[in-house]
């Protein structure tokens, strides 16, 4: 897509040159055809029209290589440069409405590139986490030791120490970057990209994700925990919303996700007074998570080595076809994990919903450690 949008780029600057040489080579056929004859231009409007015409192609190529290059500038220029051509083509109307019609495709593909892919996800991710005006590291960090966990559970413990929690300081935020599949209902998968931070200063979660319906429409998803309330917005080219979900059942599911992503990858978030842990068996636990009215739960189910193999709650809601919300059963089984200086990191994940039909695997998320950072600041 990005190749072919320059391509365009350049084709429709280079015809803009037309306009440079005619207006140079004029014949009295051509002054006349500015409004339709009804305004006289002469030879030296004509060349100043000429000049004009030729910096409108220059802006196209320039555009061009710009979008080749991935520089977010190539859309201001676009704009710059349709805002010009169309001008002129209103001028020489209705000869140039072939331009003009070009002009308003451009427009329509500046704003399918400009709003997908990696770059201006990170750049939305960045403003978000701005505008949440998280707090930074705590001023003296805790460490993690056995005598601090000596009353959790055995096999809390056993958990704490395969995850690589115990030994270290206690992690206060992670932010990762996932690259993932994800699908509405049974059938095809959609490539997906995703940023993600969580902080366990003002309990937070902030996740966003773009795919791509149908291959061609950007869809960018906000999954979003702050100040102990859940949001979750999808807007088609980030601008027109495609869904807008809040209220009790959102707060509650975002609260759950929270406590999903700290026991996968950080622990040590969930180690303090608003959590509290219940053995059920030797590889079996149950975790409870307040933050303030809220309260959820999950149980976790591990292997002898204490590693997580699934992370199972009934506090998420399922939107159903006739558009209602229903409390359903939600498990992440992990696939396996990876030793990443001393720290224990899935190699995959999935997300599936139990319905009443049967399982259904709605999102499946590749980890790769080197895009994963732990206790690093929201800015």
């Amino acid at each position: 897509m990005r190749i072919i949008g320059a391509l365009l780029l350049a084709l429709h600057g280079c015809a803009h040159l037309v306009g440079f040489r005619a207006a140079f080579w004029p014949t009295q056929e051509l002054l006349s055809k500015v409004q339709g004859g009804v305004l006289a231009v002469g030879h030296f409007g004509s060349q100043v029209l000429g000049i004009f015409w030729a910096g409108i192609a220059l802006s196209y190529l320039v555009s061009a290589g710009l979008l080749l290059a991935r520089s977010s500038s190539w859309t201001s220029v676009v704009v710059g440069a349709s805002g010009m051509s169309l001008l002129i083509c209103a001028l020489f109307w209705p000869d140039a409405r072939i331009g003009l019609y070009i002009d308003v495709a451009l427009l329509l593909i500046v704003l399918l590139l400009s709003r997908r892919g990696g770059d201006f996800l990170a750049r939305c991710f960045a403003r978000e986490l701005r505008e949440a005006d998280l707090p930074g590291a705590p001023p003296v960090p805790e460490m993690v030791s056995e005598q601090s966990i000596a009353e959790l559970p055995e096999p809390v413990k056993r958990y704490l120490r395969f995850m690589g929690a115990v030994g270290r300081p206690r992690d206060w935020a992670l932010r990762a970057h996932f690259r993932a599949r994800f699908r509405l209902k049974p059938g095809e998968w959609l490539d997906c990209e995703a940023l993600q931070y969580d902080t366990r200063h003002k309990v937070s979660r902030l996740f966003l994700m773009q795919l791509s319906l149908k291959r061609m429409l950007p869809v960018t998803v906000r999954d979003t925990y702050l100040s102990g309330h859940g949001s979750m917005r999808a807007k088609a080219f980030d601008l027109f919303p495609v869904v807008d979900a809040k209220g009790y059942e959102i707060d509650v599911g975002e609260l759950v996700t929270y406590l999903n992503d700290a026991i996968l990858l950080a622990p040590s978030l969930l180690l303090g007074p608003e959590t509290t842990w219940h053995e059920i068996d030797a590889t079996t636990f149950d975790v409870t998570l307040r933050d303030g009215p809220l309260s959820v739960k999950a149980r976790v189910w591990l292997d002898q080595r204490g590693a997580p193999q699934d992370f199972s709650t009934t506090d998420r809601f399922y939107d159903t076809p006739d558009g209602k919300r229903v409390r359903t059963e939600w498990r992440t089984p992990i696939n396996g994990w990876q030793s990443v200086d001393g720290r224990q990191i899935p190699t995959s994940a999935t997300a599936v919903w139990h319905l009443p039909a049967g399982p259904f695997t709605y999102a499946d998320f590749a980890m790769d450690p080197s895009e994963i950072a732990f206790n690093v600041a929201p800015s």
